[in-house]
Parts: C-alpha cells; structure tokens; sequence
C-alpha cells in the first residue's frame, strides 16, 4: 500500500509499505477520505520539534470502507462504509474520567496495550480500534464523513459553552472548525452567529453555508468594535476563539465578550497567552477550554454529529474546497498552510 511518512517539517515522502493486519477487535480499513487538519500543520510549519520516532503516520480526519475483520469484531461486515473516531482520542478505560465518559482527558489518552495510538489516514489501509468505527449510509459521502471529527469537536464546544437564548454567538477564525462549529451552533437554534476573519472569501462561504448569520472582515474593521456594533453595545454571550497559533486571540476575545459571558478556547496555541484580568474580573468572564471530543450525559458526540449529518442539518458540502491524491500530498498540505493563496477551508486526501 501507498502511505504517506512525516520526517519532519516539510518532508513528506510517499512511501510503500506492507498493509497492516488487524488484531483482535479491530478493523482494516480502506481509507477513501482524510482531512488536513490544522494540527496537522503544527510539524509541518516547525511549530513542534521533529519527533524522535520519525518518520511517523498521521491524518486523524478518515472515513471508509471495511476491508478485513480482526478476531472478535461483530456487528460490522467487509465493504461496509464507516466513519472513523481518531484513536488518539482513546482512553484507558480505568481511571475516573474514562468512567464519567472524559476519555479525551484521561491521563493515558492515546494508549492501548501500552503503545502509543495514532490514526494513519494519510494512508491507502489503516488498523482501526472496532469500537471507533460507525456506519454510514450511502447519502454520506466519504468526504463529508471525514470532517464529522471537526463536527464532534463544535458539538462539545457547544455542549460546554452553550449558547443562551437571546445571545450572540462569535467565532474568531474562519477555517473548517470555526465553519463545522457555526452550522451546530445554528442547528442548536443560536439566535445569532458572528463570524470573524481576515478574508471575505470564506467569510463568503460561512454565509452561504449556514455557519453564519453575519461576519466581520479584518481587513475593514476592528474585531471587537464590529462585535460590539452587532451586538447592540453588549458584545457576545460566548466567544468561541478557533485559531490557535501565535497570535493573542485569548484577550481579543475576552475584549469583545459580554460581561458574565464566556469564552470557549478551541484553538491549539503555540505560544503563551495573555488576558487582562482587570477587565475578565470586571466583567466576570468564564474562560473555558474545549478540548476534541469524547461524551456529554452519556451520549457519543461524534455520533450526536453523525445524527446531525444524517438529518441534513449541517451542510460540509462548501467547507471542502481542494481534493488531492496520496502521491500529491505534499501539494495538499502546501494548498491547506497557505490559505490566503490557495483559497483553501478543508483540504481532502483521498488515497
């Protein structure tokens, strides 16, 4: 099989190796489907030192086809099309926050028999844990099924942050969480959903999409002063910042939030954050972090996003704008780091 190996930085290099087999209780899949998310790109901009492992495996955002059952595995069949929950996710099962349904906070996150799980979307097979894989049906299309892990993550953001009645929700950025984040948001029943980000073209999109009802370009205004504007003068009742990286977006947020609201962190930062905490204690802000995905009162959240989708209440169909090979993956990720060229919101692999 073709699978693509990350030596680090901007080195990719598609490579064959044998297809893995499945052990007991799991599933080979036929990856038809990866996204690049924008973790991915942390290595690959050299946000992160070169892992000592290299080259390693990676695309967490995958859907596909069964192709092998390891022993033990029931309830699934080979061809059957599935939707896939990343396995580093995984959690161990024993400590107090697997058994409140927290596995995405469990201090061994990502381990199974002692060894470090990863998802290898970017690859033409994968060996998937049984219990991560979810049938689809054929009204699904591969792609869309993909992008249910970015759903899954607006799904827990808004179970943690939710949106009161009568107030407005903000999202700071405009790629594909900040877009799958606004149409939950919407199919929630939010009153109102600000989008903000630096280009109109994907702001565009949001609109027209249904992740938005109205946006901010920062190319023409001050992000707090339009939120403000839009807002009757109360700013937001939750601030969700979706971007991550090195800029300060933690205090922009808490600068455009209400007094008594919330913001919701979902970006991964690079560099340390500051806040003014005269103005979060003057406003009473709560500050929320909002981690992947894992369940909320006992129910899957990425299934709550695949039910979502199964009743076309979200709408992935404009948020994928690039579809590559496997042999041009070096493309795909080049397309999906420089955005304001490409034109790029999710870019697909499609090994």
């Amino acid at each position: 099989m073709k699978t693509a190996l990350f030596y680090g930085g901007r080195d990719i290099r598609v490579e064959e190796r044998p297809a893995p087999e499945p052990g007991a209780g799991e599933v080979l899949v036929r990856v038809r489907a990866a996204g690049v998310c924008g973790s991915d790109l942390h290595n690959y901009r050299g946000h992160r030192p070169t892992s000592s492992a290299a080259p390693w495996q990676q695309g967490h955002e995958l859907a596909g086809e069964v192709a092998a059952l390891g022993s033990g595995v029931s309830g699934l069949s080979v061809g059957q099309r599935v939707a896939i929950e990343a396995e580093h996710l995984l959690g161990c099962g024993r400590c107090r926050w697997c058994a409140d349904g927290q596995n995405h906070i469990c201090p061994e996150r990502g381990m199974r028999n002692g060894v470090k799980q990863s998802s290898h979307g970017f690859s033409q097979y994968d060996v998937c844990v049984a219990n991560n894989l979810h049938p689809i049906t054929d009204a699904i299309t591969f792609d869309h099924a993909a992008l249910l892990d970015c759903y899954a993550c607006g799904v827990h953001a808004a179970n943690r942050s939710p949106v009161p009645d009568g107030g407005a929700a903000v999202i700071i950025g405009a790629g594909a969480i900040a877009m799958t984040l606004g149409q939950v948001l919407r199919a929630r029943g939010a009153d109102q959903v600000v989008m903000i980000g630096t280009r109109p073209e994907p702001l565009e999109t949001a609109v027209k999409s249904g992740a938005a009802d109205r946006t901010i370009c920062l190319a023409g205004q001050d992000a707090v002063e339009g939120v403000l504007s839009l807002t009757d003068g109360d700013g937001a009742a939750v601030t969700f910042e979706t971007v991550g990286g090195r800029s300060q977006l933690i205090s922009q947020a808490a600068g455009m939030t209400r007094r008594g609201g919330t913001v919701s962190v979902l970006g991964l930062f690079t560099v340390p954050q500051e806040i003014d905490s005269g103005l979060a204690m003057q406003k009473e802000l709560t500050v929320r972090w909002s981690n992947s995905f894992s369940s909320w009162r006992g129910q899957s959240e990425f299934v709550t996003a695949l039910r979502l989708m199964e009743k076309n209440r979200l709408n992935p169909g404009p948020i994928i704008t690039h579809h590559f090979g496997i042999d041009d993956i070096g493309k795909a990720f080049a397309a999906a780091d420089d955005k304001a060229t490409s034109g790029a919101i999710r870019v697909m692999v499609n090994p």
